[in-house]
């Protein structure tokens, strides 16, 4: 767990493994690409006091999830929890990711054919490239997957002045 200020620089760190510094900006080590996705997210946390998840690499092609949520400190405006993530998730394709966050809501295919506007069968190949996408074997295997990375609560209560997620990525 991280806590920067309102600038999106670290003012305290949970873990010793992490490679940023108390001072570090929040994008010291973020690859290019989503340097500006993490800024735009920490400006939103700050000015419209939204949560936000987000993913990022780094500059070693690791790839993380990370939630953010406001605080209302002098010395620290955003708690950021972060997790790290399988590579080959930078290989699916939004829709593809959309029907694994249904997955992991326990939806049927059919119940995820008609919450994303798509068809039965479109439901089914973008579950069948996923899977060999992941490099996983069986169908319980990509349901499990979905399970520990998509899984998000329906409905979260972040506490006083908290505002709901928004999700992301």
């Amino acid at each position: 767990m991280l806590l920067c200020d309102w600038h999106g620089k670290l003012a305290w760190k949970s873990t010793v493994t992490t490679r940023l510094e108390i001072g570090d900006y929040l994008w010291k080590n973020v690859s290019k690409r989503s340097k500006e996705n993490l800024r735009a997210a920490v400006a939103r946390v700050v000015t419209l006091r939204e949560s936000c998840t987000l993913e990022v690499d780094n500059e070693r092609g690791e790839y993380f999830r990370a939630w953010m949520w406001p605080l209302d400190e002098p010395d620290v405006a955003i708690c950021v929890l972060g997790i790290r993530i399988p590579s080959e998730l930078a290989r699916l394709t939004d829709r593809e990711k959309a029907c694994l966050r249904c997955l992991a809501q326990g939806m049927s295919t059919r119940d995820i054919s008609k919450e994303l506007e798509i068809g039965l069968t479109t439901v089914h190949t973008h579950l069948r490239r996923s899977r060999e996408k992941l490099g996983l074997a069986s169908p319980e295997a990509l349901i499990s997957f979905a399970a520990r990375y998509f899984f998000v609560p329906v409905a979260q209560d972040l506490g006083e002045g908290g505002a709901g997620q928004k999700r992301s990525g």
